[in-house]
């Protein structure tokens, strides 16, 4: 006998398991950081090199204002549209260890799980 699934079922799972993460700012206005797998290809790649260019700023430590930039960049690119990144990158006011803050629990949001190992 087959298993039927619904395409709704199979949305809601994808969801539960790669959901976008969700920022309220003062105001009561909410935020939607889409997943990494919820942008374009070539989206997905900026954010791999500006991931990159994070990574590389942090280990200096001597240009703070080129980090601030670069995970200013990494909000708009994620952000549901431009004009709620920029809501949010103003809300938070240049405070390097909220940015960094959110930028972690971005990443920790979008990490693909492993596949099973199961073969049953």
């Amino acid at each position: 006998m087959a298993t039927v699934v619904g395409l709704d079922d199979i949305r809601a799972e994808a969801e539960r398991q790669f959901g976008d993460l969700e920022v309220g700012l003062p105001g009561g206005q909410t935020v939607r950081l889409r997943h990494a797998l919820r942008l374009s290809k070539q989206d997905r790649e900026r954010l791999g090199e500006l991931g990159g260019m994070i990574a590389t700023i942090a280990q200096d430590s001597s240009d703070e204002d080129a980090l601030v930039a670069a995970v200013g960049d990494v909000l708009l690119l994620v952000a549901e549209s431009k004009t709620a990144g920029r809501a949010l990158h103003s809300a938070i006011r240049g405070d390097l260890l909220t940015l960094m803050g959110l930028f972690r629990k971005y990443q920790e949001v979008r990490q693909v799980p492993e596949a099973s190992r199961s073969t049953s």
